[in-house]
């Protein structure tokens, strides 16, 4: 019973003691606002440059587009500076301010350089927050979402990698006045951050002051460097197209009497090509899927034309031999009649030097083919050695040279 009561007593005094603490926390920080001009950064009276610590937590990327050349993002933007006006006893520890008393307090007037489009979340209260530490150190932090530009760069789509910049600079005041800067661990970002077609590489954060009308104005800058995943265009794109450019060699192989098939093969895979170019984004240069789908319609119309080719090969010789025996059988004058030999013989020699010549030709024809077996197959084996090389190593573009 002594216990339980000693316990009472006990719970009460500490309740007490913290009830006076919070009271005199109030009172302070009312007596804090009370002569404080949140219209006048600090330091101003004193034209002393204040410095303002900016950090970045990356909660998503939602989605990146290549035809509006923008990307979202939702994150956390974190400020921190110091005002000696607010500085207070360490005992009553830091203060937390609710969203009216927000207000009350100057904080640093900065805007986003690329923004298109943003948010602040107000569900079911602004998100934002304001700490006060007893040294006057300030750390104020909001969250936003929204759509920001970025100067893509398609010309090795989809083997590319782009640089999407977020660029926050201050709006009311010269850098004699404000200067930003990164904290010391300037970007952090959430462990699982997935994305579609990307995966997140590094983020370089970099200085990048701005004059304006001849007025220094400070600014920072986050680069978030995303890989393009390309698995999707292997599957979708580059396999199929290998598939059809291959099929259309199969025509090689069928006789060349066989019209009707061949033609037939090669329509279909012509065709077939000109239905892999939709869902492309359309920019006014050529992407590197661009020459991929170019050069793999190129090796199926050359397919195409060579059996045009040794199609003629095979027959011009026959339809020559056949005008002039039809040119013959119609001339018969009487002189005519003299100068050669009968009409049975001459159809006999004539039908004779026809199979000669065309069974010659016939053979060039297959030669083509033959020949077509392996310089088709060769040449897209060099252009894809070639193709894959240049776009995976040697052309690069500002979001590859640029280190992180």
């Amino acid at each position: 019973m002594f216990i339980y009561v000693y316990f009472l007593e006990l719970v009460s005094i500490i309740g007490a003691s913290l009830a006076v603490n919070n009271t005199e926390r109030d009172l302070v920080l009312k007596e804090l606002l009370r002569n404080y001009n949140s219209a006048v950064p600090p330091n101003y009276n004193h034209d002393d440059q204040l410095r303002v610590e900016i950090q970045v937590y990356i909660l998503s990327i939602d989605s990146i587009s290549d035809s509006s050349k923008d990307f979202a993002l939702s994150f956390f933007l974190r400020h921190r500076w110091n005002d000696s006006r607010l500085i207070h006893d360490p005992k009553l520890g830091t203060f937390q301010l609710s969203q009216k008393s927000m207000n009350k307090v100057w904080v640093p007037e900065l805007f986003i350089l690329n923004e298109k489009r943003t948010a602040l979340h107000r569900v079911s209260t602004p998100d934002k927050l304001l700490h006060i530490k007893p040294d006057g150190l300030m750390y104020y932090s909001t969250r936003i979402s929204g759509t920001f530009s970025c100067d893509v760069n398609l010309l090795r789509y989809p083997l590319d990698h782009q640089m999407c910049p977020l660029t926050i600079e201050s709006y009311g005041y010269t850098s004699e006045t404000l200067d930003l800067q990164w904290y010391k661990e300037p970007v952090e970002e959430k462990d699982d951050i997935i994305l579609s077609q990307f995966s997140l590489g590094c983020e370089k954060t970099i200085k990048c002051d701005k004059v304006y009308a001849g007025l220094k104005f400070s600014c920072v800058q986050m680069n978030i460097k995303l890989d393009r995943l390309y698995d999707y265009y292997l599957i979708q794109t580059y396999i199929p197209t290998t598939l059809i450019v291959i099929l259309s060699w199969v025509s090689f192989w069928i006789s060349i009497d066989a019209t009707p098939a061949r033609i037939s093969l090669g329509l279909l895979t012509v065709l077939t090509m000109t239905t892999q170019n939709t869902g492309l984004p359309k920019v006014s240069y050529f992407k590197a899927i661009d020459v991929w789908m170019v050069s793999c319609m190129f090796f199926v119309f050359a397919a195409l034309i060579e059996f045009a080719y040794v199609n003629v090969l095979s027959r011009v010789q026959l339809r020559r031999q056949t005008s002039v025996v039809d040119n013959g059988d119609h001339d018969n004058t009487p002189s005519t009649r003299k100068s050669f030999p009968s009409k049975n013989d001459y159809r006999t020699g004539c039908r004779f030097n026809i199979c000669f010549q065309n069974m010659a030709n016939r053979e060039k024809a297959r030669n083509v083919d033959r020949i077509s077996r392996f310089m088709f197959p060769l040449l897209f084996v060099l252009f894809n050695l070639f193709y894959w090389i240049i776009y995976l190593f040697v052309l690069k573009t500002k979001a590859d040279i640029q280190p992180c």
